[in-house]
């Protein structure tokens, strides 16, 4: 989950949970003290939390990211810090995906309630855009799946 989502208490309760494993991104304003451990305390007072912190940077876009993990780092099986981080960079592209499957091939605009008729429509929009990736279209029109779109629909509107 994202930032907007990685309160103290949402780590206490993620922390709780120890099936599960979980990377979130927190603000970089939130208050930090390193621990001996090599882990960090998190938020102040009554809310607590011991965490594994990974900080990265974005070199492209100039940006900062801090990591709350319950992964633990180990030098013969554990989870290294740059694996944490793509973990997160993949989830991210995940998330765009979503976000354009949502505003361009409107997966948000649901025909039926029925279970399978959600299935299809996400079946269908997944298939777009996985047409829309093989699809070749002029270099001075774009590269980008939105640009092949904008493409398609205005092939089709002649």
């Amino acid at each position: 989950m994202d930032r907007g989502f990685a309160s103290t208490q949402k780590i206490q309760e993620l922390k709780a949970q120890t099936n599960k494993a979980f990377v979130l991104r927190i603000k970089n304003n939130v208050t930090l003290e390193m621990l001996e451990n090599g882990n960090c305390q998190v938020g102040k007072d009554e809310r607590e939390v011991e965490i594994r912190v990974v900080a990265f940077c974005d070199l492209e876009k100039k940006t900062e990211f801090r990591l709350a993990t319950n992964l633990v780092e180990s030098k013969k099986s554990g989870v290294k810090n740059e694996e944490i981080a793509d973990i997160y960079v993949k989830r991210w592209q995940i998330e765009l995906l979503w976000k354009f499957l949502k505003m361009h091939l409107k997966l948000d605009r649901l025909i039926t309630k029925n279970e399978n008729g959600i299935r299809i429509k996400i079946y269908s929009c997944l298939i777009a855009y996985l047409i829309l990736q093989l699809i070749e279209i002029p270099e001075d029109f774009g590269k980008t799946a939105l640009d092949k779109l904008r493409y398609i629909q205005s092939y089709m509107s002649q």
